[in-house]
């Protein structure tokens, strides 16, 4: 959790944040970082890819969707 952009899968949705792990390891779980703004939370699915950045502060960001 060093500010690296991973590409990630959804784990859980709770509200405006989630839960997600890097695509190489699934086991790597990453606190509950926020969704940005311009990504409609109800539209996100267990198991969909996104980019995402996450902090040693434990904080982070998922800002895009991937296909």
């Amino acid at each position: 959790m060093d500010g690296t952009i991973n590409k990630g899968v959804i784990l859980s949705i709770e509200g405006n944040t989630a839960k997600v792990a890097p695509m190489k390891d699934t086991r790597l779980v990453s606190p509950n970082i926020q969704i940005a703004d311009n990504i409609d939370a109800a539209t996100l699915k267990k198991g969909a890819a996104v980019a995402y950045v996450c902090f040693e502060d434990d904080t982070g960001l998922i800002f895009a969707t991937l296909s």
